[in-house]
């Protein structure tokens, strides 16, 4: 009996180890592009460039990029709606989202891009751990 109990908890944490997400860098990220395409990811770095947009439809947007030691290769980050509080340049963060290493948009070709969009009623999955100056 006892054995069967230790068994079916072991039975159930095997899948709790598989969902709990491991955290890269944003160099990592772009190191292992290829292989991560298409991929829920969640990287760490630094924001630079914030923004938040409206479409010319009228829809809320923001924007940012995450540094890499490669400053023409960095890691861009999109997500629809609007944030709480908006980000500062230089907070540490950590996102979760849909990495895509290259997708069309409009017209024309965005590269290494986060899509941190959250379901419907959720937040985005950006967590501040180190707010910025």
């Amino acid at each position: 009996m006892k054995r069967i109990f230790s068994l079916s908890l072991l039975a159930l944490a095997i899948p709790m180890v598989a969902l709990a997400q491991t955290v890269i860098s944003a160099d990592d990220l772009i190191k292992d592009a290829a292989k991560l395409d298409t991929k829920v990811v969640t990287v760490k770095g630094t924001v630079a460039e914030f923004k938040q947009k409206t479409s010319r439809k009228g829809n809320p947007y923001y924007t940012f990029t995450l540094k890499t030691k490669v400053k023409e290769t960095p890691v861009n980050v999109y997500g629809r709606g609007t944030l709480e509080k908006p980000l500062k340049d230089g907070s540490k963060v950590e996102i979760t989202g849909t990495f895509r290493k290259e997708k069309e948009v409009s017209g024309f070709t965005v590269k290494n891009e986060v899509d941190v969009t959250p379901k419907e009623g959720e937040k985005p999955k950006i967590k501040v751990t180190e707010p910025g100056k």
